[in-house]
């Protein structure tokens, strides 16, 4: 039997009465990752901070729909039991380590005031728990390193320190927002593989965020594209990721240069409409080749295609394919 670690139903987010996430329905279950993907500004990390707990600090809230974190309701006004799971059920490692951590405060002193204020049995042996999850994320000589200010780590040891901080309190679901921008290759693979082994190891659930397609092949079991605040396309990552059903999926991959490509690549025409001027029909309509009548008129669904795959297109059961390329990113 599986465990659902959150499930999202029809969420919408907005901020200043202006609604960012649309009708996003989401599901994670323990042992499981899930891979989000989209443009910048897609709502990506707004949906995934809202899974967290953390819309207030910039001004948002869930306006509408049902979500579930564990077994509380994430939506309910009872603000001690939802803070019982913020850390411990469910946890976050943001974007930009550097912007993350306080530049004033040691490594030590992060992860002992995290410790002290998730992790109440480690409270008597700080140091060595400390010690213990920067040896868990692989950082060499892990007493150098609690007493270094974070300007002194490199990029990928500062994204293991952020790692180390979000397992602190031992989390059933682990949210990696972009935990691979801004590294060097080799090190994203390490970064990737750190996250495979300790969500197998605590058998956790992983959700994590991504501009690159690569990522999402390479870490996720099933992903989730989301396009101006949409969840367009969502199912197994290697069924989504070489047999995409809508357009935009498959821009996107035709976006994407491939080891071998010897073709023209092909950009996205125009660029994601704001939030105050998007359409009244598809969203992606006016950059799609294939929008018709329907497509301004109407909002499409979340349509069943099989075998948990699904897109909300009006003509999701044409031939709409943009001859990917055989050389696809799932064996590049």
């Amino acid at each position: 039997m599986t465990e659902m670690l959150l499930r999202a139903s029809n969420i919408a987010i907005e901020i200043a009465g202006l609604e960012l996430v649309s009708n996003v329905d989401l599901e994670v279950d323990r042992g499981h990752s899930l891979g989000i993907v989209g443009e910048t500004g897609s709502g990506k990390s707004l949906t995934c901070r809202a899974f967290a707990g953390l819309l207030s600090p910039i001004g948002g809230r869930i306006s509408s729909g049902s979500l579930w974190v564990g077994r509380q309701d994430a939506t309910s006004p009872d603000t001690h039991a939802k803070a019982a799971l913020y850390g411990r059920v469910v946890s976050l490692v943001p974007q930009n380590s550097l912007m993350a951590l306080n530049p004033l405060m040691r490594i030590g002193t992060h992860l002992t005031e995290t410790i002290k204020a998730l992790d109440a049995d480690s409270v008597v042996q700080l140091k060595a728990r400390a010690i213990d999850l920067l040896q868990r994320v692989g950082l060499p000589d892990p007493e150098r390193i609690l007493r270094q200010y974070p300007h002194q780590l490199s990029g990928g040891m500062r994204q293991r320190v952020m790692i180390a901080l979000a397992i602190a309190g031992r989390p059933e679901l682990l949210i990696a927002d972009e935990p691979t921008t801004a590294l060097d290759v080799s090190v994203q693979k390490d970064i990737l593989e750190l996250l495979r082994r300790l969500t197998h190891e605590e058998n956790m659930a992983l959700i994590l965020i991504s501009h690159d397609l690569g990522v999402v092949a390479a870490a996720t079991q099933s992903v989730a594209v989301m396009y101006a605040g949409m969840v367009v396309e969502r199912g197994p990552t290697d069924t989504v990721l070489r047999q995409p059903r809508h357009p935009y999926t498959q821009a996107l991959l035709k976006a994407r240069p491939t080891i071998g490509h010897t073709g023209r690549l092909m950009g996205i025409p125009g660029a994601p409409a704001s939030p105050d001027t998007w359409p009244s029909g598809c969203r992606f309509a006016p950059r799609c080749p294939h929008a018709d009548n329907r497509c301004d008129a109407k909002v499409p669904t979340l349509e069943t295609i099989g075998g948990g795959h699904v897109g909300a297109c009006h003509r999701l059961h044409e031939s709409l394919v943009l001859d990917l390329s055989k050389k696809d990113l799932l064996s590049s």
